[in-house]
């Protein structure tokens, strides 16, 4: 039994050196990056374009849409949604 216990602690290790070794960590799998999303794609496609020849909004547009978003943000939040923030309402 002796000798039979031997043998199997020194061929324990001899078995183990044959075994094939991961390549990478403890795992034979690699880790493979994800694609970039479409979305990321297009808005980089976007800023590597440049600055417009042309704005899409009139200047005024675009200027009456900021009065606009700056006065909501003037106004008390009511404590109800169905009260109205507006005073003349």
């Amino acid at each position: 039994m002796r000798t039979t216990l031997m043998w199997l602690l020194l061929l324990a290790p001899i078995s183990v050196l044959g075994q094939e070794r991961p390549e990478h960590g403890l795992s034979n799998s690699v880790v493979v990056f994800e694609s970039v999303p479409e979305t990321r794609q297009r808005l980089d496609r976007q800023a590597g374009s440049g600055a417009p020849e042309k704005s899409e909004l009139s200047v005024q547009s675009y200027v009456d849409s900021q009065e606009r978003i700056s006065e909501t943000f003037r106004r008390a939040i009511p404590d109800k949604l169905t009260e109205s923030s507006r005073e003349n309402d």
